[in-house]
């Protein structure tokens, strides 16, 4: 099996579908379900079936983490899974350390990878009959414990935090109602009434506040620009902090495998 997947014609392909998820993970707006959605109708041409799923593979992958570059350096998600790298690796950013931020997010994204790969190949059918019984009930009190943290990443601002929870929930209620089919918030816009989508809203609310306030700064070093010009990071330097944080690792990489399935 690793001998087919060593071939040539799966290999060219599997590194053009990872060019192909750079690009579009590392621009804002476009998600790695797009990528994955436009690559599909391509797979189905491919002669062996092993070459449309690495393809399929590769560009999911990679769109994922390249979502974290523009998330670093201008403070806006490529993708929805890189809002958190808005926080820190925007602030490791402004110090000069934005390329050592992306590193640890490349080996973290590829660890993280292959640890939810060899859970999910060992526990996925525990674990899809575990989901299956979710109720309403567990999934209200899972809504209120994804709330509740965003009082508790805010960095010691709760009320900010509480703020920008109740701005979500009012954002999520603009469309149809999934009970009555009511329009909520539309205002005669026929193309309100599906909701207003994450990527736009996460660009929007990171990407429009990143220019207003370079605007307010004046454009002044001290404001949210970001210093690379000191900046020399190694790999090594970027698997020691990881190996510092072992735990830490491990107990995300399990986490993200359990909510991801």
């Amino acid at each position: 099996m690793l001998s087919d997947l060593l071939q040539i014609h799966v290999l060219l392909p599997w590194l053009l579908g990872m060019l192909f998820g750079i690009f579009v993970g590392a621009t804002p707006g476009l998600t790695a379900t797009m990528a994955v959605a436009l690559i599909v109708p391509v797979s189905f041409y491919m002669p062996d079936p092993n070459t449309g799923l690495a393809m399929i593979i590769g560009v999911s992958f990679t769109a994922i983490f390249a979502g974290d570059i523009p998330a670093t350096y201008l403070r806006i998600p490529g993708t929805p899974a890189s809002a958190a790298a808005t926080l820190d690796g925007h602030e490791l950013a402004k110090q000069g350390k934005g390329r050592f931020a992306l590193l640890i997010d490349l080996f973290c994204s590829c660890l993280g990878g292959l640890v939810g790969v060899l859970l999910l190949m060992l526990i996925a059918p525990q674990l899809a009959r575990f989901a299956l019984r979710f109720s309403n009930f567990e999934y209200f009190w899972l809504a209120v414990f994804g709330l509740s943290m965003s009082a508790v990443v805010s960095a010691g601002n709760t009320r900010r935090g509480l703020l920008a929870a109740v701005l979500g929930m009012l954002l999520a209620t603009v469309g149809l109602d999934v009970v009555s089919g009511a329009q909520r918030f539309t205002f005669g816009n026929a193309e309100l009434m599906g909701g207003l989508g994450f990527i736009p809203v996460m660009i929007g609310l990171f990407g429009v506040s990143e220019v207003i306030r370079s605007v307010m700064a004046g454009f002044k070093k001290s404001g949210a620009a970001v210093d690379s010009s000191a900046e020399d990071p190694s790999p090594l330097s970027a698997l020691k902090v990881i190996w510092k944080h072992k735990l830490t690792e491990a107990k995300s990489s399990i986490t993200g495998t359990v909510l991801g399935a």
